[in-house]
């Protein structure tokens, strides 16, 4: 009976190596064939440069036999293209590019959520951050001041580029901190709801840096502060929203990166990670970033994770305040 069991253990043990050997094996090989990186917007948005900028950049290096692709899904506000990363195979040959809009705003507004942004996702790195402009027409109010006087008498409207956009969040979270409400005009798009503000039809909005700076340098729109930290260099003389306005929690960022389906091999996603942080530590795409008044980051999945957790959690309260919610 001993012999017996020494056996037995000797054969558990075994068992136990080749277990613990496979996901190493199977990291080793990979990647056997071509990455998909699945695009939750339509072409030509700024999630959809980034990541064919990293995709093609990522082929040139670890990927230079299989590449990288990406394909674009859109729909229902990026949750079309996640469901699909959501429901694929774990094993590395399907990625997303999740936003802040898809992985934290919509979790927080939407009443059927086609995928649990916490559990359905390993974060593999976050690749950019920018924060938006306050922005009103070039005849309107000179400071943040007289834009909260204004907004505190009533009757004034803002515009986003769609309900549950981090412009429109962000354009509500100004408005909590301050004690005003305004009526919300959604559009599709950021195109047509610059063009709206610029003729005087809406009263403020929120919009990207690379959206807004060369309006703002245009003379077509005034900016009245950014939801940064710190001022950003494009517009050294616009002060943020917290020096504007004494508010703490006053930043929004636009941002987005790589998630992979949970349950994804630790192996496999420290390899994507390595891939794809070479390749945003390369000049000319950190430059590409920075040209759309755009922060190029590196961030690694335990950083990506944590910055999700707290953005989930802050738009979660930003719609329960609002009475925020998206059918």
């Amino acid at each position: 009976m001993t012999i017996l069991s020494r056996r037995n253990a000797a054969k558990l043990i075994l068992a136990g190596a080749g277990l613990a050997a496979a996901p190493r094996a199977f990291a080793q090989a990979y990647p056997s064939k071509s990455v998909r990186i699945i695009v939750p917007f339509p072409p030509g948005q700024a999630n959809d440069i980034f990541c064919r900028l990293l995709a093609d950049k990522a082929s040139e290096g670890r990927f230079r036999a299989n590449r990288v692709v990406t394909e674009n899904r859109p729909g229902a506000g990026g949750t079309i293209g996640m469901q699909a990363v959501a429901r694929a195979a774990p094993d590395g040959y399907t990625l997303g590019f999740g936003s802040l809009a898809s992985l934290a705003i919509n979790p927080a507004i939407m009443r059927n959520m086609p995928y649990d942004a916490e559990r359905d996702f390993a974060p593999v790195i976050r690749v950019f951050q920018a924060p938006l402009v306050l922005l009103v027409p070039k005849d309107g109010p000179r400071d943040v001041a007289e834009l909260i006087r204004k907004l505190k008498a009533g009757g004034m409207n803002f515009g986003s580029s769609g309900p549950g956009s981090t412009q429109h969040m962000g354009s509500e979270l100004f408005l909590q901190g301050i004690g005003a409400s305004a009526t919300h005009v959604p559009y599709r798009g950021a195109g047509p709801m610059l063009t709206d503000l610029m003729a005087g039809s809406l009263g403020f909005a929120m919009e990207s840096t690379a959206s807004a700076i060369p309006l703002v340098r245009d003379g077509g729109l005034r900016a009245l502060a950014v939801t940064d930290t710190a001022r950003r260099p494009q517009l050294p003389d616009v002060p943020t929203l917290a020096e504007a306005t004494g508010l703490r929690d006053s930043t929004t960022y636009g941002s987005g990166g790589i998630v992979a389906p949970a349950g994804t091999p630790p192996a496999v996603i420290e390899a994507l990670y390595e891939a794809f942080g070479e390749a945003m530590r390369d000049p000319t795409v950190r430059a590409r970033f920075e040209e759309q008044a755009t922060t190029p980051l590196a961030e690694g999945p335990q950083a990506f994770s944590a910055f999700l957790k707290a953005e989930q959690a802050k738009w979660k309260g930003v719609a329960e305040r609002g009475k925020i919610v998206i059918e």
